[in-house]
């Protein structure tokens, strides 16, 4: 009978076998750090989730109400183009302004006064300035993402036309520049006829625009269309 004597361990076997233990426990310890992580964000996912349910109900609001007013705008217009058609006379009690630029494809029916509430409908003239066809310097106002988007596009030498009445009067674009909203010389009146476009710049600019875009036309002498049809 042989008589083992007592076990004798080297440094080497003993850092093996702790190795060995380490490497078995690892799977339990990543385990136990991922139930911690879930239960320390558990909470605030509920929180995230609303939030951005929240966020996109915000959206989906912001896109209706734009959608709504291009829409009511577009109706407006068509109310107002049919009825320029309709009543568009000398004898007319109150015949409206129809604006017609060729070049950026533009029909549209100009309003009286120009307020928030008139721009959403088209371009507006302003009261003060002076009448279709008539010396000194008619005003119109449009926004710049909805009638005028494309009234940059003007150059030298453009046609307008601004129909009253049974009357064209035709207008070319003799100048374009940018000012600030308080450079209120555009507004001065002119001793020939003349037609002042504005609107925000830069046009495609997302947010309020800081500056404005100014289109100067002159009446051309064009005849009047209920005198050339005599």
């Amino acid at each position: 009978m042989q008589f083992q004597g007592p076990r004798v361990f080297s440094k080497r076997c003993f850092l093996q076998s702790r190795w060995h233990r380490v490497r078995q426990s690892a799977p339990w310890r990543l385990r136990s750090l991922r139930a911690k992580r879930e239960h320390l964000f558990a909470p605030s996912r509920p929180t995230r989730r609303t939030l951005s349910y929240l966020l996109l109900a915000l959206g989906s609001s912001l896109c209706t109400y734009v959608a709504g007013n291009y829409l009511w705008m577009y109706i407006q217009q068509q109310k107002l183009l049919r009825q320029w058609s309709e009543n568009d006379s000398i004898t007319s009690a109150q015949p409206l302004t129809k604006l017609s630029i060729p070049r950026i494809h533009l029909e549209a029916v100009v309003l009286e006064g120009a307020s928030s509430h008139s721009l959403l409908e088209g371009p507006a003239r302003l009261v003060d300035s002076s009448l279709p066809g008539s010396v000194g310097n008619m005003v119109i106002a449009g926004h710049r993402d909805t009638f005028f988007r494309h009234v940059h596009s003007l150059r030298y030498g453009d046609d307008i036309y601004v129909l009253k009445g049974g009357r064209r009067f035709h207008y070319t674009v003799i100048s374009r520049k940018v000012v600030s909203p308080n450079d209120l010389s555009v507004l001065r009146a002119s001793n020939a006829g003349q037609l002042t476009l504005i609107t925000c710049y830069p046009t495609h600019a997302i947010g309020p625009a800081p500056a404005r875009l100014i289109v100067i036309a002159r009446l051309a002498g064009e005849r009047l269309l209920a005198e050339s049809q005599n």
